[in-house]
């Protein structure tokens, strides 16, 4: 029985050792993944940091922030998961601790018996009388291997019991690591859950300012709308205004050449008329039959041109059209420094859509804006909030410089290609100038990006 003693005892302590075992593993698992959601959160904080520079990536703070908290809930759930396995480390080591205790307590009782025997048989005699009381020799073997053994069995149990002291100091050493553990755990997460309260009160702050700069973004493109609108509804009025001074000039001028042809027409019948009477007479007087009149020939009427074809009616015009032409693609830039930040015909300000009528350059405040092509100045509009318009005429082209300030020609001005129209304005919300150019033809828009060099 005194032999099964030790192995008993470790049948006992086995749970406790595999429990601990598995729980390092397990914690060890918890701790790697705390780690790598620590680098998560300092990486969404750097991006987040990041973000804030530019106030054009405030869709992007918004994602890093819900991505930041999306970070912090799963740090709390693995540290809710560890302190649960802490608790229940602690309970289970308690449980062994107490088992530890009671056979401590029973090798103590049977220590005490142990020393109270060794006492009473302390001296060499009581041994050997134990022996030479043998009823024959085989007894005394016996005897003398009983006690051999109860002094084996005593030494044993004497380091068992040490052992199981040491044991019992390690597993309360463990105990009190795993209470600090919990203890540092709970303050983590104590820190974890004001943090995440705060990234949601700065979710939130950052959400209302989008909400407001939304807002904000959309009475800017309203605004802008409404401008282009008017912008448009100017060239329109300003293109039809020069096809109808062609058309009515070009009317004037067949008027003038029909009326010129009657004339001429008029003439050629009286002469002919005048001819035939002198031809008729001189045949009575000769009596022979007088000739046929001549037929005066007819003029054919003048088709009705196009609105195209007036605005390129004259010589001047036609060749001023057809250099234009010549140049596409091969356009000087308005600006001489600057970049494309706004494309012809649709596009996304934000996650709200808006139409160009042309190209958007952005470049210094007050850089000079300059003709593409050698024109005339037809219109100087005034946008109200936004500088100046000026429009030249190509012949049966046009091109329209808006957000001028300083207008530099009047209308009716010839201008030649490079000549300055004025400087760039300020662009709304920024540092930069701001100039559009929109070609026409005729009242078709056109995509100035295909007339332009390339740069």
């Amino acid at each position: 029985m005194r032999k099964l003693i030790p192995f008993i005892m470790a049948l006992c302590l086995l749970p406790a050792v595999l429990m601990a075992q598995r729980s390092k593993q397990s914690r060890a698992a918890l701790e790697n993944r705390k780690e790598q959601l620590l680098k998560e959160i300092a990486e969404a904080t750097r991006a987040l940091q990041e973000t804030r520079k530019s106030t054009r990536q405030n869709q992007s703070l918004q994602k890093e922030l819900q991505a930041k908290i999306s970070s912090r809930n799963e740090q709390i759930k693995v540290i809710n998961t560890e302190l649960s396995q802490i608790e229940g480390d602690i309970a289970n080591t308690s449980s062994n601790v107490e088992t530890l205790e009671k056979e401590v307590d029973s090798l103590r009782a049977r220590y005490a018996q142990l020393l109270v025997y060794s006492y009473k048989s302390r001296t060499n005699y009581d041994v050997l009388n134990f022996l030479f009381s043998a009823t024959s020799f085989n007894d005394a073997l016996r005897r003398y291997e009983y006690l051999r053994q109860y002094r084996e069995s005593k030494r044993r149990q004497a380091e068992s019991m040490l052992s199981t002291r040491q044991l019992l100091g390690k597993k309360l050493a463990e105990l009190h690591e795993q209470r600090k553990a919990k203890t540092g755990a709970l303050y983590v997460e104590q820190r974890q859950k004001i943090q995440l309260v705060n990234d949601q009160k700065e979710t939130a702050q950052t959400i209302r300012e989008l909400q407001d700069k939304q807002k904000d973004l959309q009475q800017s493109i309203a605004k802008s709308k409404a401008e282009a609108k008017q912008i448009d509804n100017a060239i329109q009025a300003a293109i039809r205004r020069e096809i109808e001074a062609a058309r009515r000039k070009a009317a004037a001028e067949a008027a003038e050449r029909k009326r010129i042809a009657a004339a001429k027409r008029k003439k050629q019948q009286e002469e002919a008329a005048r001819k035939a009477l002198a031809a008729r007479k001189a045949a009575a007087k000769k009596g022979v039959k007088p000739p046929p009149e001549p037929k005066v020939k007819e003029e054919p009427e003048e088709k009705e041109t196009s609105s195209e074809d007036v605005l390129v009616a004259s010589p001047g015009e036609l060749t001023l059209s057809k250099n234009f032409e010549a140049n596409r693609g091969r356009l000087p830039w308005p600006v001489s420094a600057g970049r494309i930040v706004g494309h012809f015909g649709m596009g996304m300000v934000g996650k709200v859509e808006k139409e160009y009528s042309g190209v958007v350059f952005h470049t210094s405040v007050g850089a000079a804006v300059k003709a593409i092509f050698e024109g005339e100045v037809i219109m100087v509009f005034n946008i109200q909030g936004s500088g100046y318009m000026v429009t030249l005429r190509h012949g049966k082209y046009f091109t329209n410089y808006v957000h001028l300030l300083d207008v530099k020609v009047n209308k009716g001005a010839k201008v030649a290609r490079g000549q300055t129209l004025g400087v760039a304005a300020a662009s709304p919300g920024s540092s930069n100038g701001q100039i559009e150019l929109q070609i026409y033809k005729n009242v078709v828009k056109q995509n100035p990006e295909r007339w332009i060099r390339a740069r």
